[in-house]
């Protein structure tokens, strides 16, 4: 993905991604403000006005700001086995990457606001839907090299794929909707002792 935004000095579009995240996160969709992000960002109201047209422009541009960023954070060096791969993915996925100061939960619980109003906001939509098909295809990748390469069994890539993504994303919502603690564990144990004995084994077995 790649972010369009105006010519804003780094250091304010960074704290003001921030600040409109954690004002997200307080407020929820259909209540947040700009008022609201400015009680986080910390500097003039002019500077929110002069580059973004309003909050639905600001929410679209800090929706690209956190899965650019979750993106980026994820990735995993192709000098690991497909095995290797796959395990760091999932707990990356769960427990979020390895970013400085990157709050995972904030960003899972912004995430999911912005789920839940997306039907209104087709540009929403399309980011959301970019990012659910290219993580989805980077378990895709590894799962047909772990296949190519006779570390894992032939199944097909895209199901297995679809069903890890769906269980980490249904164990994250019910975590952060219904308060849940026990949700990525119950959720890494759906993975463990169901899909992915299915997935990785002795391939001569199929």
């Amino acid at each position: 993905m790649t972010t369009s935004r105006p010519e804003i000095p780094e250091d304010t579009y960074e704290d003001l991604m921030q600040a409109t995240a954690r004002a997200l996160c307080e407020h929820g969709y259909s209540r947040l403000r700009v008022r609201d992000i400015d009680d986080y960002f910390g500097k003039s109201r002019q500077l929110i006005n002069h580059y973004y047209d309003g909050k639905d422009d600001l929410i679209e541009a800090v929706l690209q700001y956190l899965l650019e960023e979750y993106e980026r954070g994820i990735a995993v060096g192709d000098d690991v086995d497909p095995e290797q791969q796959l395990h760091s993915y999932i707990g990356q996925f769960f427990h979020g990457p390895d970013i400085e100061n990157f709050d995972h939960w904030a960003f899972v619980t912004a995430l999911i606001e912005l789920r839940s109003q997306a039907q209104h906001y087709p540009r929403h939509q399309e980011l959301l839907l970019q990012n659910y098909n290219h993580l989805r295809a980077i378990l895709v990748a590894i799962i047909e090299k772990g296949i190519e390469q006779g570390d894992f069994k032939d199944v097909d890539a895209d199901t297995f794929a679809t069903a890890i993504i769906d269980v980490i994303s249904t164990s994250r919502m019910h975590k952060v909707c219904l308060g849940d603690d026990d949700a990525i564990e119950h959720g890494r144990e759906v993975l463990e002792t169901i899909i992915l004995p299915q997935l990785i084994g002795d391939p001569g077995r199929n």
